[in-house]
């Protein structure tokens, strides 16, 4: 083993030494969600319950926060941070010292931040999606539970009972929630709020509607869980129909950057061009930044399908 590789297991075992000083510091300064249910039973403040911020780096957290608890992995925003930092220095420090060059370092840096957060993303979207596979089933529970003249709160135990997934456990932390005193608006503007879905926000406004004016609930209920099942459906028929074109997408997207850093590893010549003459430097600039323009257009039309 040469003194290159070397340093970089010198170097990554130094982060995993501070990643795991900084979990030790997170549980002495902010402690651990058992022993804070242990000590009181007041109500435990998260960022849904916080009126929204207005300025850009308090929105920027609290999107954070929301985004590794939407997630659905078991670790508090503040450990999704030092995963965060201990990836950028793992990878940028690891790239640095290996090439001794510090652009490519904080190249290496920036791709060890987006790595967690391209994670964290898809781990997001798929718990979305499974929640919206389970909504049908559950409205239709809560539509023959009214019908057979339970109230509103009863309906929603006996959903968080019998439904399946992940749709289960938040109908639990909405009964929860009802039973500990707290309002029934309140409650259900949380769960909306924790699951930021279409099809959500319109069954809590109709049950809020309906809690205030009355009316014929399971009716209603049953035609939205109709409803849901059909648009469903199309979102199914339209993903099997561009997943060929998605896919491809995918793959020129990922192109460029892989034949950087191949030709970075096999002919640094090369790249020393980019970086050093003020042509390919202009080059680099206009190539990163149509790339981006690109991946975003790519996102906002897959957010439109969806």
């Amino acid at each position: 083993m040469g003194s290159p590789e070397l340093t970089i297991v010198a170097f990554g075992s130094i982060s995993m030494v501070a990643t795991a000083v900084g979990l030790l510091l997170r549980d002495i300064l902010f402690g651990g969600q058992n022993q804070t249910s242990k000590k009181s039973l007041r109500r435990t403040q998260t960022v849904y319950g916080r009126p929204v911020k207005s300025s850009l780096l308090g929105r920027i957290d609290q999107g954070f926060d929301r985004l590794i608890i939407e997630s659905g992995i078991d670790i508090s925003p503040v450990t999704g941070f030092l995963v965060l930092l201990a990836s950028a220095m793992a990878s940028g420090g690891a790239i640095m010292v290996y090439t001794n060059r510090l652009l490519y370092g904080i190249g290496g840096g920036i791709l060890g931040l987006i790595l967690p957060m391209f994670v964290f993303s898809i781990k997001r979207r798929a718990r979305f999606r499974d929640i919206r596979q389970n909504l049908p089933t559950m409205i239709d529970i809560l539509a023959r539970a009214t019908r057979t003249g339970q109230s509103i709160e009863q309906a929603i135990q006996l959903a968080a009972e019998e439904s399946q997934g992940i749709i289960a456990s938040e109908l639990g932390k909405l009964n929860n929630s009802l039973n500990m005193g707290s309002s029934f608006d309140r409650a259900v503007k949380i769960f909306a709020r924790r699951l930021p879905l279409v099809e959500i926000r319109i069954l809590a406004t109709t049950l809020m509607v309906q809690r205030q004016s009355g009316g014929h609930l399971s009716e209603t209920l049953e035609r939205m869980a109709n409803v849901i099942r059909d648009r469903i459906s199309i979102q199914n028929q339209i993903r099997a129909t561009t997943g060929a074109g998605r896919l491809s997408t995918a793959v020129i997207a990922a192109l460029a950057p892989a034949a950087f850093v191949v030709i970075m590893v096999v002919n640094p010549d090369h790249v020393e061009i980019l970086m050093n003459d003020p042509t390919g430097r202009f080059l680099m600039v206009l190539g990163v930044v149509l790339e981006v323009l690109g991946l975003l257009w790519v996102l906002i039309l897959m957010k439109n399908e969806n």
